[in-house]
């Protein structure tokens, strides 16, 4: 009888102990913008044509990747919780929300496709220019465009 007693009294325990408890939920956290990036490499595609009277008269298109040395990006940049971005010994504003990036310099802002992983960011440029100017004796429309990506990792 004790012992039908001791197995019934460790069954009660046993399951009672086993109660489900609820699953935590954890809302995942977006990776912040805030610290010491160092540039990686830089890539894109440039491109432009010359158009006269209708017809295009001039044009090229090229593709390109570089090491951040090589295009000239030695020194990491800095984003701070407080909106100050530091880079090359000049200091300028940001903000960053939904991967735009928008950096204000001199009271101009330039607004940037942006990533941010834990570990890498990634900053895309892109600008098209159209312009009129005088080539071989007549009025040209030129359309210039460059795509740029630069790529950078979390020190």
């Amino acid at each position: 009888m004790k012992k039908l007693l001791y197995t019934l009294l460790a069954a009660s325990i046993i399951f009672t102990a086993c109660n489900k408890e609820e699953d935590e939920v954890i809302t995942p956290v977006a990776p912040s913008i805030v610290g010491v990036w160092t540039p990686t490499s830089v890539s894109g595609t440039e491109s432009m044509s010359v158009t006269v009277m209708g017809q295009i008269v001039d044009e090229f298109d090229t593709t390109f990747t570089m090491t951040a040395a090589e295009a000239g990006m030695d020194e990491d940049v800095e984003f701070t919780a407080d909106g100050n971005m530091y880079e090359s010994g000049d200091t300028n504003s940001y903000t960053y929300s939904g991967n735009v990036l928008t950096i204000t310099e001199d009271g101009e802002s330039e607004t940037q496709t942006c990533t941010v992983t834990s570990t890498s960011l990634t900053v895309i440029f892109s600008e098209t220019e159209t312009y009129t100017e005088d080539y071989m004796g007549q009025e040209a429309t030129i359309t210039a465009s460059n795509d740029m990506t630069l790529n950078f990792t979390r020190q």
